[in-house]
């Protein structure tokens, strides 16, 4: 499977050093932001691709499709919001093995990490949120997790209430040397300094 993957010059080179890349946990603030949603994430990787090497507890990302299409982030648009300015990155063009990525539709994943419920309608989410709100905090909890598994449909759907399968990310467990097939670097111009 062909994926891209935008990441920091200092991942980059620890890659040509080290030949792999894993999550570190204490570094990935986004998952101490998000605990539950990339704990259920991960639960979701064992239970699709496998388990994680030793000592890997976080999964890499990249994308499989950018903005609806098959094809890599373009760099002209992402230079102005990745990363810090003045930041040095590279978008890297990967061919991971199908068997160790598991795809699911990015702007489901905002929808979960705000705690919220996947719906393809107006009227199935309020069904979706009558029930839930009646129910005690651990069938909650339940009801979120089987609710959440529908980030993995891909099916396109662009209507007013929901955009699916627009763009595609992807997670593995580590981006190894030889996944590599193409780099191109860029500098961040994002507003963030």
């Amino acid at each position: 499977m062909i994926l891209w993957s935008i990441q920091p010059e200092k991942i980059f080179t620890l890659i040509q050093d080290s030949g792999v890349y894993r999550c570190d946990p204490v570094k990935a603030r986004v998952s101490s932001m998000y605990p539950v949603q990339y704990d259920w994430l991960v639960s979701q990787m064992k239970k699709r691709v496998g388990p994680p090497p030793e000592g890997v507890s976080y999964p890499v990302w990249a994308y499989q499709r950018w903005q609806g299409e098959r094809m890599r982030p373009d760099l002209r648009a992402l230079r102005w919001y990745w990363g810090i300015r003045g930041e040095k990155l590279y978008r890297l063009e990967l061919e991971i093995p199908d068997s160790q990525v598991l795809l699911s539709d990015f702007d489901a994943w905002i929808i979960i990490l705000n705690e919220g419920l996947l719906a393809d309608t107006e009227e199935e989410d309020d069904e979706l949120y009558r029930i839930y709100d009646s129910l005690p905090p651990e069938a909650q909890k339940e009801m979120r997790a089987d609710n959440w598994e529908r980030v993995f449909d891909l099916t396109p759907v662009n209507t007013e209430w929901m955009i699916r399968g627009g763009t595609v990310q992807a997670t593995f467990w580590e981006l190894r040397k030889e996944y590599i097939r193409e780099v191109t670097s860029f500098t961040s111009n994002s507003k963030y300094a």
